[in-house]
């Protein structure tokens, strides 16, 4: 019974140790190259991963890969957007809204209202948005004016003669 505990806590901290040194950017490793932590660490049960954990791994190490530009600051906050969705000056790019830090509930602005058109096809004469905005546009006026004409059909049916 003792000595299959003392084998399943030597195979959990081989696995741990060797996934931590795999994650670990090698310039972070300390006392030994990366290179010469692997075979420390699967050819010395037990001791070869306790080593690694009290003598190699990296001073206030992580469990995520060490890349840069991923994982988080000292604050919390990450190092850059994981998505396009978060990333501001892509959603500039398409003309998305851009989503400030705290969102604020906002009031419902009620049914939504047919654009103005000018010479142009734009409402009111503005700049035309990029890429994609503009399909979007023409759907949502293409959609509204055959509400309207669906409308003014049920309101008004046709008189058989």
């Amino acid at each position: 019974m003792f000595y299959g505990a003392v084998i399943l806590f030597s195979i959990g901290i081989t696995i741990f140790a060797f996934l931590d040194l795999i994650a670990t950017a090698p310039e972070r490793c300390r006392g030994l190259p990366k290179i010469l932590w692997l075979p420390v660490v699967i050819f010395l049960p037990t001791v070869g991963p306790l080593a690694w954990l009290l003598l190699g791994r990296p001073e206030k190490g992580t469990l995520s890969p060490q890349r840069p530009g991923y994982g988080a600051d000292r604050t919390g906050t990450p190092k850059r957007p994981l998505g396009p969705d978060d990333d501001p000056r892509f959603l500039e790019m398409t003309g998305g809204p851009v989503r400030p830090a705290a969102r604020k509930p906002q009031p419902d602005p009620g049914p939504p209202k047919p654009p103005a058109s000018s010479q142009d096809g734009h409402p009111s004469g503005a700049k035309p948005p990029a890429h994609g905005v503009n399909e979007l546009r023409a759907w949502e006026e293409d959609l509204l004016r055959r509400e309207q004409e669906l409308r003014r059909r049920l309101e008004n049916p046709p008189t058989e003669g």
